[in-house]
């Protein structure tokens, strides 16, 4: 018979092998207590599981934090926040917004080496209107918050990609949901881009492009690397790969 482990104040969810984790899959699919894109669907429990373990998560922890959108697992900005405040080399998060130029700014001070090092991520109305997010659904109900978990977001990744390790927002998948197909992406796009609306925007590639050619320049990264982790959000196409693998041409 199956024991569940023991700990203080209680008992572990936590699974110690392969049987242990489908059983518990199973149990939680068929909870009402669960979200809802994870109940009757104990496959997508037993992997939010799984990914929350690497990230730290308890299982509880991962079903409440992690959701599915598009058929692909992100984490709640709370959830990733917590992640990120419990890094012990964390120095602090600032979060700061200019209600002027409605522009939202996070700061994330991180020990690299020994050494204090920011990370800074903004978002601003311009940058929302670009993409065709202003105006529209919760960015209509809540702007600000939405300008702060965007900047957050981007800060987020910067410090702690070992971390993170390529897990979105689930703020901001929402938003690629709801506006695809997007007119205003489309719009920006080259002729050629047109055809294939799948790849990273152009207009977010040209504001990122400069990052990306720091942390190459500088060693931090390689233009492979580069690359792999904007892939992970959206394919780029043969030019925009083509420019990233020059940076790392010219810095050999």
């Amino acid at each position: 018979m199956n024991t569940l482990p023991q700990q203080a104040g209680g008992f572990s969810l936590t699974p110690a092998n392969l049987q242990e984790a489908m059983e518990l899959a199973n149990l939680m699919a068929n909870s009402e207590m669960v979200p809802k894109d994870y109940q009757g669907k104990p496959g997508n429990v037993l992997i939010a599981v799984q990914m929350g373990a690497e990230l730290g998560l308890k299982p509880v922890q991962s079903l409440q934090n992690i959701a599915v959108v598009n058929g692909r697992p992100s984490v709640w900005g709370d959830g990733l926040r917590a992640l990120i405040m419990s890094a012990p080399d964390l120095v602090g998060i600032t979060d700061q917004l200019d209600e002027q130029s409605m522009t939202a700014t996070c700061v994330i001070s991180r020990k690299v080496n020994g050494k204090q090092v920011d990370f800074i991520g903004q978002f601003s109305q311009a940058d929302a209107q670009n993409a065709g997010l202003w105006g529209r659904n919760t960015w209509k109900s809540y702007p600000k918050k939405m300008l702060e978990w965007r900047a957050f977001g981007f800060a987020a990744r910067k410090a702690y990609a070992d971390r993170l390790r390529g897990i979105q927002l689930g703020e901001e998948m929402q938003d690629v949901q709801e506006a695809s197909p997007q007119p205003a992406v489309t719009k920006e796009m080259g002729p050629a881009e047109v055809v294939k609306p799948e790849h990273y925007p152009d207009a977010d590639f040209e504001k990122n492009f400069h990052r990306w050619e720091q942390a190459i320049a500088s060693g931090k990264k390689t233009a492979q690397d580069v690359i792999n982790t904007v892939e992970q959000r959206a394919p780029l196409s043969q030019a925009q790969k083509d420019k990233i693998l020059n940076i790392g041409a010219e810095a050999a």
